[in-house]
């Protein structure tokens, strides 16, 4: 059900995009813009009603944020957590109806925003199209909240089933086109070392410290803790097994020594898998290199947790009442 209802809304918001630039906006202070396609059925949003929705965010041909590819977002429709233009038009839409809001692009530069990057030009619009999926009662959001995300964990664990299959395919081929030596891990991901290092592989609860470049297939770098441009040029250090990592992380990291140089191979699965990375860089379904040097490489001292010992004064009081 819910692949079919990806496909249904994907359907809506292509024609909702198709009509982003066709007449009958209307307008509000400020500059914003917006239509309404009306689809939807029942009574308009009332106030305090929860919008259940999905989202697409486009600047001319380019999609900047698309949440199809997640659960369902929520929104109370009040004027007291809602910016006063979209309150105005969110309580006019009805459920299945989608909205269509445009902003020129110098209003949105303006003031704290900045100078207006390069990319972007005067007079043009940036799009949001909102899919209005249901209106609930306050008392009942956080149940179908609940209720979405089960669903969409279960059918994501479904698809990661054939996602893998597909990435490790995209990985053997890069691997073989490249020329890669590379062993796979027992998880899944791609190790090539290119520099052996000295004593035995990392392991969990040991602390490592790692420079680190992050890239596309295609060789464009997307993080790095060496590269300046990314304005983190320090070491990078993690507790292996403790501090939280992306799956291919934790497991191809332990094939590497202290001083070992190599790349890991990250399929999708094993790294931001069908949702992508929250700042939008990673896209659903990257498959991902990484240039790994393990700059060193030690145990953690096991302490025992003062919490854990009786206090001082207890230990002495139990002395006494035993005559030593």
């Amino acid at each position: 059900m819910k692949k079919i209802m990806f496909g249904l809304v994907a359907l809506i918001m292509a024609a909702g995009f198709n009509s982003c630039n066709q007449g009958g906006y209307k307008k509000l202070n400020g500059g914003m813009e917006y239509k309404i396609i009306g689809n939807g059925k029942g009574p308009k949003i009332a106030y305090g009603e929860v919008m259940k929705y999905y989202i697409v965010q486009k600047y001319k041909d380019s999609v900047l944020k698309d949440s199809r590819n997640q659960p369902p977002s929520y929104q109370p429709v009040d004027s007291m957590q809602l910016p006063k233009e979209y309150f105005q038009i969110f309580q006019q839409a009805r459920s299945g109806d989608s909205i269509v809001i445009r902003v020129p692009v110098d209003s949105v530069f303006k003031g704290p925003m900045g100078t207006m990057p390069p990319q972007f030009r005067k007079g043009e619009f940036f799009f949001t199209l909102v899919k209005v999926v249901g209106v609930l009662k306050a008392d009942q959001a956080q149940a179908d909240f609940t209720q979405e995300v089960k669903k969409f964990q279960e059918q994501d664990s479904i698809r990661s089933v054939a996602q893998a299959v597909i990435d490790d395919q995209i990985l053997k081929d890069y691997i073989a086109k490249n020329n890669i030596y590379a062993v796979k891990t027992p998880r899944g991901a791609y190790v090539e070392i290119q520099k052996q290092g000295s004593g035995a592989p990392a392991k969990d609860g040991q602390m490592l410290t790692i420079n680190y470049t992050g890239r596309f297939l295609d060789g464009k770098a997307f993080d790095s803790n060496v590269d300046t441009t990314f304005k983190h040029a320090k070491p990078y250090e993690l507790i292996l097994g403790s501090t939280p990592l992306i799956k291919g992380w934790d497991d191809g990291l332990k094939m590497f020594n202290k001083g070992s140089k190599g790349r890991i191979l990250v399929p999708s699965v094993l790294a931001y898998g069908s949702q992508g990375d929250q700042r939008g860089v990673i896209k659903p379904n990257d498959n991902l290199v990484f240039d790994i040097d393990l700059v060193d490489l030690k145990d953690v001292p096991q302490q025992t947790p003062e919490s854990s010992l009786p206090p001082k004064d207890s230990i002495q009081q139990k002395n006494k009442v035993q005559g030593k």
